[in-house]
């Protein structure tokens, strides 16, 4: 069935094509990533997102340096304007899991597009969440700036890249953002997240002290964050957090105390 899809994915109808796209991406095979890859390329917004989606649908790692060429060189193309809506939703997060960390080249491209200047604000953000999926050391001084000094919109991407890639360099800030911002800024809450990622001990008392916080998205993630450090000593802690107020910051405590309980 396959062949028949791979056929008519070089058809002249570009609606036959961008239906054979789409069934590909039901079947999940790898072996449509490279048509599905060619067919990306074309100048036809609905090819181009059905290409797009299929990809995803398919997950294979391999295609993910040439998707995000594709956004990085085509700021205007109708893919970025669906990945804006409600809907694109599934296919930022799909991409985002195929990074493979220790991809270098990409982060690169990724690093040399952020220092452009025509890519919107929600695009920037996007960019700087698939280069901390690169795991890229050599990012952390400027996604440190980014958190220290950019609006609550671009703090929060850069606190995520940091946690995403893990260097001890970025807790002092993190702390810092979750510490000093506006008690109601949504960076304060990815900042704990990301401090559980990294994983450094020195993070856990400040995510202690926010489990009593005012802001239940930040009591929340703490909850959560204190159950990837594999500290025995924050159970009494979480264990508090049972009796909270919100039922996301109750549902946390469980789980992190079920994880560090093995």
């Amino acid at each position: 069935m396959i062949e028949q899809y791979l056929e008519a994915l070089t058809n002249e109808d570009i609606s036959t094509r961008s239906e054979a796209a789409k069934a590909l991406g039901d079947l999940r095979d790898p072996a449509a990533v490279d048509a599905l890859l060619n067919s990306l390329q074309h100048g036809d917004a609905k090819l181009q997102y059905a290409a797009f989606s299929a990809l995803v649908k398919i997950g294979a790692a391999a295609a993910a340096p040439k998707m995000v060429e594709t956004l990085i060189q085509e700021p205007n193309n109708r893919i970025w304007g669906l990945l804006k809506l409600n809907l694109g939703l599934r296919l930022r997060a799909g991409l985002l899991k195929m990074i493979q960390r220790g991809d270098i080249e990409t982060a690169d491209k990724l690093t040399d597009a952020l220092k452009r200047e025509h890519f919107d604000p929600y695009q920037t953000v996007y960019l700087l969440h698939l280069l901390g999926r690169t795991g890229d050391r050599r990012a952390v001084e400027s996604l440190l700036t980014i958190l220290r000094e950019d609006s609550e919109l671009m703090q929060s991407a850069a606190a995520d890249a940091l946690g995403w890639i893990g260097d001890a360099r970025a807790v002092p800030a993190l702390i810092i953002a979750l510490e000093k911002l506006p008690l109601e800024s949504a960076a304060r809450e990815v900042a704990a997240e990301a401090l559980g990622r990294i994983g450094e001990p020195q993070a856990i008392p400040v995510l202690v002290t926010v489990l009593t916080d005012s802001n239940e998205w930040v009591r929340r993630a703490s909850a959560v964050a204190l159950g990837e450090f594999g500290d025995q000593t924050v159970v009494d802690a979480l264990t508090q957090a049972l009796g909270d107020e919100s039922t996301l910051v109750q549902e946390a405590a469980v789980e992190a105390i079920k994880k560090l309980s093995g």
